[in-house]
């Protein structure tokens, strides 16, 4: 499989992003650049599949966009598929606890704090939206900016 990887400067700092050959995200990632990972210049298509992204992740972080609409095409196992599908209809600025899905999906409790920190796209399929134990400061600054106040680097 053919992935056009890019580099992304946010205000949460350096992400990582991955489509395929049709424009469909795979991956969004929070890490530090990796030459290794970067493309040669992509197609058309490609680049404008990036700046589609570039200009959703601004409005969100801005405040201005609750849902995103860049295709995705995320990898996984049927139930973390199925777990991503059920986090990407809780409501922006709500929150639930992973026993609140579990019950919901009819999973044990662990399996879907597994699934939400395998998230292999952060942000667009917004695992920060479900509480999970020992989280780091990010989905809570990420919750914060759903609640109306703003973005604030945690």
């Amino acid at each position: 499989m053919v992935l056009w990887h890019y580099e992304l400067n946010t205000p949460m700092g350096p992400m990582r992003a991955a489509f395929d050959v049709r424009g469909r995200l795979k991956e969004l990632v929070l890490e530090g650049h990796d030459p290794r990972k970067t493309s040669p210049l992509p197609p058309r298509e490609q680049r404008e599949a990036k700046r589609f992204l570039d200009r959703q992740l601004d409005a969100f972080l801005a405040g201005t966009l609750r849902t995103f609409t860049v295709p995705l095409d995320p990898v996984g196992t049927a139930t973390d598929l199925r777990i991503w599908d059920t986090v990407r209809t809780i409501p922006y600025g709500q929150s639930r606890q992973p026993g609140d899905l579990a019950a919901w999906l009819g999973l044990e409790e662990d399996v879907v704090i597994m699934a939400c920190s395998r998230n292999p796209i952060a942000l667009l399929i917004p695992a920060h939206r479900v509480v999970l134990p020992g989280e780091g400061p990010l989905p809570k600054a990420l919750r914060d900016l759903e609640s109306g106040l703003g973005w604030r680097k945690p």
